[in-house]
């Protein structure tokens, strides 16, 4: 059964920054497969894809719009290696790019992970997770694709979720 965002009254957060507060207790750990965001919450750990299913549940249940991006990052030879799940939104004239799972190290410089990241518009936002990731791993080959959660079935393995975001890399 593929997973579909819906509006509820079971929402745990008001404001992304109850939201912030809550993800500051979810950990993260290596990704085995797609977890539900009521699992994420219950286990207070999941993977960056795991956590952007909780993260753009909870924002769509506050009635913000949220996107959901995959990065792969490929070598030369073609060969998928990292990939990273993000979440952004649009408050007013203003972009926050979410972000609360990172294996080894923060993407920016701060020493957090976890923060609301604040752009002037989408593309300054893409830029900077782009610029964040490929610093991370070398420069090497980046792709940006979708991650819809009604596309991907709770359950799913790695491969799976990597070939469905992919269909819409960029």
């Amino acid at each position: 059964m593929k997973f579909k965002i819906s509006q509820n009254t079971d929402s745990m957060c008001d404001t992304p920054e109850q939201l912030v507060e809550m993800m500051s207790h979810i950990q993260y750990q290596d990704f085995t497969r797609l977890m539900s965001p009521l699992e994420v919450f219950i286990t207070a750990s999941g993977s960056c894809h795991d956590q952007v299913m909780l993260e753009m549940q909870e924002l769509y249940n506050m009635g913000l719009k949220p996107v959901g991006k995959f990065i792969m990052s490929v070598d030369e030879f073609g060969e998928g290696e990292e990939t990273h799940s993000f979440v952004y939104y649009k408050i007013g004239k203003r972009w926050y790019w979410f972000e609360n799972a990172c294996e080894q190290e923060p993407y920016l410089i701060e020493d957090t992970i976890r923060y609301n990241m604040i752009y002037s518009n989408e593309k300054e936002l893409i830029d900077s997770v782009m610029f964040a990731f490929g610093r991370r791993n070398g420069f090497v080959n980046l792709y940006i694709a979708d991650f819809n959660p009604a596309d991907h079935t709770i359950g799913e393995d790695l491969d799976t979720l990597v070939d469905i975001c992919m269909n819409s890399a960029e």
